[in-house]
């Protein structure tokens, strides 16, 4: 059974083969967050429930955001983050990547995005799970007893 928090940590795992020694946070950032570093979050993401006999398909997206120092004014240098994010790219340029025995395939369409002192990488990837093993993810803790007391009061 894969999930999209399964394939959260395989991307982390190649941002720091990347970065070496630098921080990778996943969904936020940290007040004072610590630069250089690079966040990880699943961005959203689309759901085919009848891809075929039996099988679903899910289309997450992963943002990765990269920063770097910044200066008294809170600048960066521009051509460091370009790098930055041109080494986020290449990360997925294999075309999949691998988690566990699994190995989600990029989609051709990619986004970059440019701030005053972040780089971004859009990623989606597709992989398919078979319906059954789609509902075993979904399945709910079975409800346990709920006692009510209810009183009633007239009035007169």
């Amino acid at each position: 059974m894969l999930t999209i928090n399964d394939i959260a940590d395989a991307i982390e795992e190649l941002v720091k083969g990347a970065f070496p020694g630098e921080p990778v946070y996943r969904d936020y950032t940290p007040t004072g967050f610590q630069r250089p570093s690079t966040l990880v979050e699943a961005s959203g993401g689309k759901y085919y429930p009848n891809f075929g006999c039996g099988l679903v398909e899910l289309r997450p997206q992963f943002r990765l955001t990269t920063f770097t120092e910044v200066d008294a004014y809170h600048q960066q240098e521009n051509p460091e983050l370009t790098r930055r994010q041109m080494l986020l790219l290449g990360l997925f340029l294999p075309g999949y990547i691998k988690v566990g025995d699994r190995a989600p395939h990029v989609l051709d369409e990619g986004e970059m995005e440019n701030g005053l002192d972040y780089a971004a990488v859009t990623i989606t990837l597709s992989y398919t799970l078979d319906r059954q093993e789609f509902m075993e993810i979904q399945r709910l803790p079975e409800m346990g007893t709920l006692h009510i007391r209810q009183e009633v009061t007239t009035s007169g």
